[in-house]
């Protein structure tokens, strides 16, 4: 049974409290997804004690039974209009095309699981922070490692956090309110990035955290916590998804000031071409 069924079936017993909370999870099952069961309360107008006592009085374990439970319905609701439809039959399909074909189902059916008031904040502190901090360990190392170098050609003072680096405390001592930190982060996080973003949350540093579960132990220091990976799928399902919604992420914060970022990335490009003349000119005279 879904979880609109289990809210109909029991809503007639449900505390007045709790029938706000039934609701606004209907109404507004992105906003489940993405946040709190204490932001939750704020915008229905309830306390959050009260959205847990809801989450018991449906059987549930919990707030993140919810959110698993609203977010196996919305996939299910938009199942059928997400299935790809590019070739006439499967026999069609070469079996490249069968792996492309599952990044993009992959890919839709994410798109329903996004916050987009969240998105379009998390944007707003990209752009207007003076200083963005990416962090990525293990195999998200190489995923940060990709967004810095993009949003340095788009923007100054983007710098990479690496554990192992000699100048990680500095780069942290310098985190603040104009601060925001874009942070990957697994199931359980590694001991350097708990201890990195409570510093940041401490700092009042604006924290946007990519999880691949709402389990992980970084949702309760973000300031917004998007999370990609969809049940059943394996890390490299999730990578296309990272990235699809990762280039989301940018163009919205582009979208900011546009002109801004063109005259930007125009400059970066003119200085990289020079460095390469000069990378080049330096192995003549050597030769």
């Amino acid at each position: 049974m879904s979880i609109k069924e289990e809210i109909e079936k029991r809503f007639v017993r449900l505390s007045k409290g709790q029938r706000k909370v039934a609701q606004f999870v209907m109404s507004n099952p992105t906003v489940v997804i993405g946040n709190g069961a204490a932001e939750v309360g704020r915008q229905a107008n309830v306390s959050e004690s009260t959205v847990i006592r809801f989450c018991y009085a449906m059987d549930l374990m919990g707030y993140v039974e919810l959110q698993d439970k609203v977010r196996s319905y919305l996939m299910t609701q938009n199942g059928e209009s997400l299935q790809p439809t590019y070739f006439s039959s499967k026999r069609d399909i070469p079996r490249f095309g069968k792996v492309m074909q599952r990044d993009i189902q992959n890919i839709q059916e994410t798109i329903h699981l996004i916050n987009d008031n969240m998105l379009q904040k998390s944007s707003k502190w990209m752009h207007e922070a003076e200083n963005v901090y990416i962090l990525g360990t293990r195999q998200a190392a190489s995923i940060a490692n990709w967004l810095s170098y993009t949003m340095k050609t788009l923007r100054p003072n983007v710098k990479q956090l690496r554990s192992e680096s000699d100048d990680i405390v500095q780069q942290i001592n310098s985190m603040g309110e104009q601060t925001t930190l874009i942070v990957f982060a697994g199931d359980k996080s590694s001991n350097d990035i708990q201890t990195i973003v409570e510093i940041a949350k401490k700092k009042k540093a604006k924290i946007i955290a990519i999880t691949g579960s709402a389990l992980s132990s970084i949702r309760e220091y973000a300031s917004a916590l998007f999370t990609l990976s969809l049940k059943k799928q394996s890390s490299l399902d999730v990578i296309p998804v990272v990235f699809s919604f990762l280039h989301a992420l940018i163009e919205e914060m582009v979208s900011q000031d546009k002109a801004q970022y063109e005259k930007y990335q125009q400059s970066y490009e003119q200085l990289e071409n020079n460095l390469l003349f000069l990378d080049a000119a330096r192995e003549k005279q050597v030769f």
